[in-house]
């Protein structure tokens, strides 16, 4: 064999974690909170952090920014320019608020021959770990975890880019672009932590990690196939989602009407103008229907909470196959 595959990817555009939505959507795909057989969560493995990712976001959050932004407020001389919570703050800014690297040891064709070598990937990833920490201190941990369930052993590193020396605004802050810059991108993920990767691979698997390919490898057909089928799934469940959400729509709208009716015949008998027994079948009739209609809407609305559910899922499914498509 001519060595195994060694990729480090850092979310970027589709996958940027630019809101709290993209963070809670992170944090379901990583521990598997998502509701699927395809994925087993006795076959994920929490090395870092807690089992409430955006939680340990935010603690990190309070960690490195609090005194930064105590001494911000304090400067501030109107209350309209103070920051009452900065992972708030900047959640809505649509910036990095938090940075996802994703790191593969070996591909899909090395593990379909040698899968009994997985066992010593939880041991292998602790170690990346704890060599990314200290080759990029500035990138703050908040929660690592291992996926031992899909073709390819993986790890999820989720962080903080923590930023110094600021001279405007906080003289700390959140900073995507000051800490990934193109020299750590090189220097630090795909050569000390390439070299490090290789270091252990060589004495636990008995095989040298390969030097990078410019090229892409004989699985991008398949990959291709993945992300388009993705797509075409979660297209097909928003629609659905669309439509269910207008028909709960006329519904409302007919209840509505209902309950206008019901106050009309209700005003009407106070005046006479009616028949009261006929006033009161008809009540009881729009109120029964009203009754079916808010049925049908719960169950309507239920259905709606699961396809989007669903959708989501899939589109991070999507998200993660076009990653490891360009990691190839």
């Amino acid at each position: 064999m001519e060595g195994i595959s060694f990729t480090a990817h850092v979310s970027n555009k589709k996958s940027a974690i630019i809101s709290k939505s993209k963070l809670a959507g992170v944090a379901k795909h990583n521990l598997r909170k998502y509701k699927s057989e395809q994925y087993s969560a006795d076959n994920i493995f929490l090395i870092y952090g807690t089992d409430n990712l955006v939680q340990d976001v935010k603690a990190v959050y309070y960690q490195e920014f609090d005194e930064a932004l105590k001494v911000y407020n304090e400067n501030q001389t109107r209350a309209d320019r103070k920051i009452e919570d900065y992972f708030e703050h900047v959640a809505n800014k649509e910036q990095d608020m938090a940075v996802e690297l994703i790191i593969q040891v070996g591909d899909r064709a090395y593990w379909q021959e040698y899968w009994e070598n997985k066992v010593f990937m939880r041991g292998i990833y602790r170690m990346l770990l704890e060599e990314l920490q200290y080759q990029l201190p500035q990138f703050v941990v908040a929660n690592t975890v291992v996926h031992m369930d899909e073709d390819s052993p993986h790890m999820h590193v989720v962080g903080i880019s923590v930023g110094t020396d600021y001279k405007k605004g906080m003289f700390k802050q959140v900073s995507k672009r000051k800490i990934f810059t193109k020299e750590v991108l090189s220097i630090v993920l795909q050569d000390k932590l390439r070299a490090f990767a290789n270091q252990k691979a060589e004495i636990v698997l008995g095989e040298q990690i390969k030097e990078k390919s410019k090229g892409r490898n004989h699985d991008l057909a398949v990959m291709e196939y993945k992300v388009l089928k993705e797509k075409i799934r979660y297209d097909e469940l928003k629609e659905q989602a669309d439509e269910k959400q207008q028909e709960n729509e006329l519904l409302e709208r007919e209840k509505t009407q209902l309950v206008q009716e019901y106050d009309t015949l209700s005003i009407r008998v106070a005046v006479k103008q009616m028949d009261y027994e006929e006033v009161d079948e008809r009540v009881k009739e729009a109120n029964e229907r009203a009754e079916r209609i808010e049925a049908y809407i719960k169950t309507q609305s239920d259905t709606l909470v699961d396809l989007e559910e669903e959708a989501t899922k899939l589109e991070r499914k999507a998200e993660i196959a076009e990653i490891v498509y360009d990691m190839a």
